[in-house]
Formats: C-alpha cells, structure tokens, sequence
C-alpha cells in the first residue's frame, strides 16, 4: 500500500515530534536493557515517517534543513527534542521530571541514543565542531542546558523573519526585472556565471564597478535564472557586530533559504585586518554554493581557500547605453508638447553622458521630480530635466575640484570675433568632439585605439582675448558641462594627494562627459626639471601621472594658458588641437566695441568706435571691462541716462591702462583724449586729497 505524502511542512513536523515524545517517554521507564514499547513504536512511526516524506511533493522544512546542515539522525533527533520541549507543555513537564529542569545534553543523548553503544557514539552530536554547535542550531549553556536557537524553531515553525541580530544586516534580494545577459554583452560569460549560480560547490565571484553599473542587478538576475534565492549582506553594518559570529549568522540564513550569499561593500572588509577576510573567506569555502562580493575595484586576495573569480562591470559601449536609456525613458505622453523623439533623445542623453543603468534609472527618476517640483498639477518633462538630473548624479570630485561655469547669455561660437584660421581650429575641434561617440564607440575606434580616444585641446594667447568664453560657448554648442578645475584646491602640499584629487576630477567627469578646462595650465602642466632635492622628485612624479591620467582620459580637456612656452613638451606632444588666440587687430576690436552694447543703451558713433579702435591695441577681455566701467559710471549715477558717450569710453581706458601698468602719453592717446584722461586722473587725485584731509 502506498503512503500518502504529507500535505505540508507542519503536519510532518507534528508526526516527528509524536515520534520524539515516545522516546522521551522511552526514558523515563526502567528498561533494564530490553527495548521498550515505547522504543519500538517510535522505530516503527520512523519507517511509516520515511515513506511519507519521500511521497511528498512540497517542501518539508525539517528535510530541507538536515539536508542544508549535514546533520545525522542523532543530531537530527536532539534538535526536535529541544523544539518538542519549547511547544509541548506535557513533554515540557516530563522533562523537568527526568532532568529536574530544562532538556541537558545528558538527557538529549538518553533521548535519541537506543543502548549503550548509541550512547557513546552520540556524545559527538554536540561536538564543537559538530554542526549542531558549528552552526548555531543549538546552545548549550555552561549548566549542561541545551537550548534551540529562536531563529531555526521559528523557521521549522514557517517563519522566514531572519534572526534579530540580522536586521539592518541581511535582507532578501527582489527577483531581477532584467535577464543577466542585458548586462553582460558577452554571452558567453553570462551563460558561465548562471552555471556558477547553479553548481553545489564553494566559489567566490568578486563584480567589480562603479556605483550603478548593475552588479547588484546582475547579481539578482543570475540567481533567478538559476532559480537560487539571493541574500544580500551590507558588509559595513556586518563589521558593526561581532565580525565572526555575524559571518557564521549571515550563512546559516543562507543554509536555510538555500540561498546565494552575496556581500556588498566588501572593501570594508578588506581593508581591515587580514583576520576579516579570512573569516569570510573561510565560512564561504564552507558553504557549498557561490559567495557573491560586490566592490567597487579589482583586487586579488591573498587568502582564498576556495576558487576565486573576478568579473568587471564597466561603463556600457554607446549602443549599450542608448539601448538602455530608451528602455527606462518615459513615454512621450510624459513630456511637455512637442515631446522629443524617444530614439533621438535616447541617442544624445547616451553620448552625452557615459553613464551606467543605476546611473540612468537614477537620472530619469530625479528629473521626473523636479518636473512635479515645478507644477503642481500632472507633471512634464522637459529634456533640460533629464540633463540636471544627469547633472546631479556628479561624483563629489566634480563638486569639491571644479565648478561648472555658467552659460553664456545666449552667445554662439559664431559671436566670437577671431582670425580666420583661429575660428576654422576652433570648429574643428567642435567637430572632433561631438563626432567623439560615433567614431570612437559607434563605429569601434576605442576598441582599435586603446588608451588616447579622448579630445585633448590647448587654447593659446594672452589674457583677454577669448579663451575661457570659447570653452564656454565650445561645451554649450555640444549641450555638455564645462567645469573649470580650481587649482588652488587640488593640488596638495602632501605627498599623492594631488594624483589623488585629479583622479577624482577626471573619474567623475569621464562618466558624465562633462568638459574640464585647466585655466593657467602652465602652473599645473609646467616643464619638469632636474631632481635636485626630493621636492623636484615628487613634482616630477605628479607631472608622469597627469601625463599618463591625460592620455587615459576618455573625455575632452581644454587647458588654456598665457606662456605656451613653460608647458611639458610631453604633454604637447599629445595635443589634439591648439587653438591660437592672438590680439585682435583694429578691425576686430571695431566688430568686438561695436558688440559690446545691449540694444537699451546707445553707444557713441561707429566713427567714434573705429577711433578707439584703431589707437588702442588693446584685447577684447580688456575692451569689456571698458565698457563695464563707462557704464556704471554714467549709467549707474543716473537712471535717466541711457547713452555712453566717447569721452566716457576714453576716460574708462585710461583708468584700464592704469590698472594694467602701461603708460598714458599723449602719443599713444593723442592731444583730445590725453587731455580728458589727465582731467579725470587730476579729478580722482583731488577727492583722494579732500578724504585724506577729512581723515
């Protein structure tokens, strides 16, 4: 006749402890050596047990943890003892009768020991390095008492709540919205991974990336494709606790659920002392499944009891990335009419920005809120929000080494007023760094070229003539961010501090393609020199790493300076591009005087524009600080007045080559405007002599 499988977990659970009470019951005659009733039917109920189970078609707690832990049917039988002693108030009392208090390890072994020969072999069920004890599934207290752990009665009980001392620690992973393979676009590695995921032996797989690049997803993705539970561990509230009995928790949830363990933030245990990693590694060549470590580099432990893999997930190829950033965009219904078309704003948002999936999921959902910011009815999107939400996925070196400098009031590269052959450079370069994604991504460059697929410009020329208002206008016709690193702050006077701070510079804006300008780049990018005491030397090496850090660079880095000269030849050598920036000539300072004035103020004569500039050599930079000075001058002290006239022009010169320390003479100026300038100069001096007088 064939036995009936049990129809759930707690009704075969119900029929063991029946079985455990008879040999409680066994114990408590005076057998004299003979086999008790009592015996023989729990020997019998065991066979009629065996059948059962093995006709069962759900999953039976009980089974599934003798088989997880390794246990043994002494081991077995103590562990239901003690569980019978917790939900049994009858069993509890006959207990307390035969040990005169709660279940002792004398009593467990009486229990499931059958004769004496039984007895002896089962003092090694709680050996300490049984897994009884091993594993934490029992506790035995210094009195003899032998008590169950609440997290293994809970789940025989059907509670999947983990052990209180993993709140915060442990938690279940969501099954993955992806498959492993979206992730990877080497099939053929995701294919290994999903066997790893499967296989019953002990292996360590470290995924390497940056922050968002979707090892937690891959993570998830394989366990579901190979129909494992995922347990993620937060390393860093781990080490909180008692490192190695929390390690010895984190796997003994994981015996429970059959789960893969997978450790995020494992740097943290790392760069501890060695004994961190070895307990890790050490309860993980242990545990027959795969151990996930999730950190953000690659390195190679020293200590690996068992197979060690790494895998890297980088930043995704530019198919991948606009593949991606299609998939997560909003449907057009979600954007302000007329609503951009997916595929191109997909297109552009990816070769814009060299970002992750995290980075990308996190990107839309940041501009889908400033989107409800700013309307309190149904929200729409404009793209200027998902570029700001880009924005703010920055890394903090952006935010700490650079600032992004601001727009240029609606001026185009073609405001410029430059040389022919400076303005056929600069579109030049335009070119080379928007067609950057295409060639070197798109049509595989990057992958021919290596290291050097970055743009690397050098504008050139004294200051005034236009350099940073270029870069400016360069990144806004690009629709990317221009970033002016601020020297003062990354460079350090302590040894690899600097390398240091560039590396972060650089890290965040490759990610985020933003542009990064080196204002005064002589000062950073200067020649090197002989070593004569070890300062020389340090210098010299901070100059091999922005050499090396500037090739690797994939983005584009325009550095500006005034004394090309004083530049490393090294760094010349890689130049992409040099933009020269001469003074303008007199008719372009004509073009940059007459361009100066807002349509609300009337400036002098175009004849009068054309005197200024054919006498003052002078750079457009300095020019706009003329006009600034006549203007709050005149305009400033009299809100009726909405002309600047000449003489206020020439006197605002003046007081700019005074600033400047060049002279005033009436040869460079002439008889007129000499005259005017002294005027203003006698002017100032006197009110200077009233102050001082005053004083």
């Amino acid at each position: 006749m064939t036995e009936d499988g049990y129809p759930d977990s707690l009704t075969h659970l119900r029929q063991e402890l029946a079985r455990i009470q008879l040999l409680l019951r066994a114990c408590a005659e005076d057998e004299s050596g003979a086999e008790s009733d009592y015996r023989r039917e729990a020997r019998n109920m065991a066979i009629l047990i065996g059948k059962r189970v093995a006709a069962s078609t759900v999953e039976l707690r009980l089974p599934a943890l003798v088989d997880a832990f390794g246990l043994d049917t002494h081991q077995r039988d103590a562990l239901l003892l003690c569980l019978l002693s917790e939900v049994d108030a009858d069993s509890r009392r006959l207990v307390g009768d035969l040990s005169d208090g709660p279940v002792t390890v004398g009593l467990a072994l009486r229990t499931v020991a059958a004769d004496l020969a039984g007895m002896a072999e089962t003092w090694l069920v709680f050996a300490a390095e049984g897994p009884l004890l091993a594993h934490g599934l029992v506790v035995v207290e210094p009195t003899g008492e032998l008590r169950l752990a609440d997290r293994i009665m809970r789940h025989l009980l059907g509670s999947d709540l983990v052990d209180s001392r993993l709140t915060g620690i442990v938690r279940q992973a969501a099954p993955a919205r992806c498959p492993a393979a979206a992730l990877m676009p080497d099939h053929d590695r995701a294919a290994a991974l999903c066997s790893l995921a499967v296989e019953r032996e002990p292996a360590m797989l470290l995924l390497h990336g940056r922050p968002g690049a979707g090892r937690r997803t891959l993570a998830a993705a394989t366990c579901v494709e190979a129909g494992a539970t995922l347990l993620f561990v937060d390393a860093r509230a781990a080490l909180t606790g008692q490192w190695p009995d929390t390690v010895r928790l984190c796997y003994r949830e994981a015996r429970l659920r059959d789960a893969i363990v997978c450790w995020t933030g494992v740097e943290q245990v790392t760069s501890r002392e060695h004994d961190h990693w070895a307990v890790l590694a050490h309860a993980a060549a242990a545990y027959p499944r795969l151990t996930l470590l999730i950190g953000d580099t690659e390195w190679d432990p020293l200590e690996h009891p068992c197979r060690f893999l790494r895998i890297e997930l980088g930043i995704p190829g530019f198919p991948d990335r606009r593949r991606w950033w299609r998939a997560m965009l909003p449907p057009p219904s979600a954007f302000a009419a007329p609503a951009p078309d997916p595929d191109d704003l997909a297109a552009t948002l990816a070769a814009t920005f060299r970002f992750t999936p995290g980075q990308i999921s996190a990107s839309i959902e940041t501009a889908t809120g400033l989107a409800r910011l700013r309307s309190p009815g149904p929200a729409r999107l404009h793209t200027t929000d998902l570029r700001e939400g880009c924005r703010r996925q920055f890394g903090r070196g952006l935010v700490a080494f650079a600032r992004r400098m601001p727009s240029s009031a609606g001026m185009t590269l073609d405001d410029l007023v430059l040389p022919v052959r400076s303005r056929r450079q600069l579109t030049d370069l335009a070119t080379r760094i928007a067609a950057r994604g295409r060639v070197v991504d798109e049509l595989g460059f990057g992958v021919r070229l290596g290291l050097g697929t970055g743009v690397l410009a050098m504008f050139t020329g004294v200051p005034g003539t236009g350099k940073t208002t270029a870069a400016r206008l360069l990144a806004e016709g690009l629709g990317v961010d221009l970033y002016r690193v601020d020297l003062a702050a990354i460079v350090s006077k302590y040894v690899g501090e600097t390398e240091k701070n560039l590396e972060q510079v650089f890290e965040d804006a490759e990610r985020t393609n933003a542009m990064l300008f080196f204002d005064e780049a002589d000062a950073l990018f200067a020649k090197r020199g002989e070593v004569r005491e070890s300062r020389d030397r340090w210098a010299n090496m901070e100059m091999a790493f922005l050499l090396q850090r500037v090739e690797e660079f994939s983005g584009a880095v325009i550095l500006a300076t005034n004394l090309r000269q004083n530049v490393e030849p090294a760094l010349l050598r890689r130049l992409h591009a040099v933009v020269d920036f001469p003074l303008p000539d007199a008719e372009s300072r004509h073009r940059i005087w007459s361009g100066m004035f807002p349509a609300s103020v009337t400036p002098p004569d175009p004849a009068e524009l054309a005197e200024l500039a054919k006498r003052f050599p002078i750079s457009g930079g300095d020019i706009r600080n003329v006009v600034l000075d006549a203007a709050f001058r005149v305009l400033g002290a009299d809100r009726d007045a909405t002309a600047i006239g000449l003489r206020e022009l020439v006197v605002s010169v003046g007081r700019e080559y005074r600033k400047l320390g060049l002279a005033i003479t009436p040869a460079d100026f002439g008889e007129k405007f000499y005259d005017w300038v002294t005027q203003d100069l006698l002017a100032v001096a006197g009110k200077e002599t009233e102050t001082t007088a005053q004083d």
